[in-house]
């Protein structure tokens, strides 16, 4: 399959955004949670156990779940480690410095604990910020001290937490393992099930995996089974790290969406949020009812398609998209192409297919979409005219489907590519 790159005009519109009130305006919906899922689920790990990178990370990688990796800095960390985990998309953030307790200290020693150990991984780890923490040996510390350095902190209440925390200085983890009251396939299929009927936020706490020396050991075959009980349900769970979690609850709270200017063809919109963006860069959920003479659509923000998909609710259809607020304003197209389906198929394909890509010519993004029959690894690369490989799109485990991803070629020379 050939794809073309050509240079093309983009006409830009000028509006006054303060002319539409907060809120989410008709028909505009948010989810409670990414997806519109009923639930989040994110698995958390202290004290740096060396099974944590061998075993768990890998494991996750496999599904295409992020996880959180909390750290002590004196515990002499795996820095090479934990940067390829970030590289996976999981979360590298503080168990402070030395593992003390946070309660037992002076104030200017609570300060040094927080503001040294966020410093360090943020010395460490490029391609993200650390902006969580989690309590050592679940003692918490000042909180007013504590959320000059974090958005967010997790204690060890034992509870599912609500769809918002009541207070995100101590946010509830489940301990997981021998010590914990989460032992078994069972004990975590039962958790993230409660959490679903609530639409609330499971956080699991764990330690040493397999024969890994340390707290409340777990088996990695134990793990296995509830990621794969997860993965089994992907409407019905969110998993994701616990910071973006929590970034993504503050900005679904104070998110605004209203509609710019709607065309025939088009519809922009614009989606903002009451937070920081220097630090709240989570995606949310939003969707709509597909315009009545639209079979199709796709959304594009800043010259980038976004990844959408057509869902049915009841007997209607929505067009839903994950878009980062504050990030510029989104554009619903309507698809004129016959043929090409740009969303995800609820239906299983009867064979593996590569899709014509939209559009085509393009530039710089184009979407492409293929079909696998069976869930399994997918490699998904694209290659130029003399046979040398320029990007890998898709490298990792994916679900039965249709599926689609965005490839932005910017900053290559137009010409012919293949897939």
């Amino acid at each position: 399959m050939k794809h073309s790159i050509f240079t093309t005009f983009i006409i830009l519109f000028l509006f006054n955004h303060n002319a539409f009130s907060q809120g989410i305006a008709a028909p505009y919906e948010v989810g409670t949670w990414q997806g519109f899922r009923s639930a989040a689920i994110s698995y958390t790990f202290d004290d740096n156990c060396n099974n944590q990178l061998a075993i768990v990370v890998p494991m996750f990688n496999e599904f295409d779940f992020k996880l959180t990796l909390f750290t002590v800095i004196n515990w002499s960390p795996n820095w090479t480690g934990l940067q390829n985990a970030v590289s996976h998309g999981h979360e590298i953030v503080s168990h402070t410095v030395t593992h003390t307790s946070l309660s037992t200290l002076t104030d200017t020693l609570q300060m040094n604990e927080l503001k040294n150990s966020q410093s360090s991984i943020d010395a460490h780890i490029t391609g993200q910020k650390c902006v969580t923490i989690s309590y050592p040996n679940c003692n918490v510390g000042d909180t007013s001290l504590v959320r000059q350095y974090y958005i967010a902190t997790r204690g060890c209440s034992g509870v599912i937490e609500s769809k918002t925390p009541s207070n995100f200085m101590n946010i509830s983890s489940i301990v997981c393992g021998s010590q914990g009251s989460v032992k078994t396939s069972v004990d975590f299929n039962s958790r993230a099930n409660s959490a679903a009927s609530s639409k609330g936020w499971c956080v699991y706490l764990f330690h040493a995996i397999d024969n890994d020396p340390g707290y409340s050991p777990l088996s990695s075959d134990t793990l296995r089974a509830n990621l794969e009980f997860l993965n089994a349900n992907p409407d019905k769970f969110w998993v994701t790290s616990f910071g973006n979690a929590a970034k993504y609850i503050r900005e679904r709270n104070t998110a605004s969406v209203s509609e710019i200017l709607a065309m025939e063809d088009s519809i922009t919109i614009s989606v903002s949020d009451a937070m920081d963006n220097l630090y709240y860069d989570c995606p949310i959920t939003v969707r709509r009812p597909l315009p009545q003479d639209w079979s199709s659509a796709y959304v594009m923000q800043n010259g980038d398609t976004v990844v959408s998909q057509i869902v049915e609710v009841g007997a209607d259809k929505y067009l839903m998209f994950d878009v980062i607020p504050d990030n510029g304003d989104i554009t619903l197209i309507k698809n004129h192409t016959t043929g090409i389906e740009l969303v995800n198929n609820p239906t299983i394909p009867f064979s593996v297919e590569l899709h014509q890509n939209y559009p085509n010519p393009f530039n710089p993004s184009t979407q492409i979409t293929y079909s696998i029959a069976q869930s399994g690894h997918v490699s998904l690369k694209v290659y130029d005219l003399l046979g040398k490989e320029v990007a890998t799109l898709v490298d990792g485990y994916k679900n039965a489907g249709t599926l689609s991803v965005n490839y932005n070629a910017y900053g290559l020379a137009s010409g012919i590519l293949f897939l």
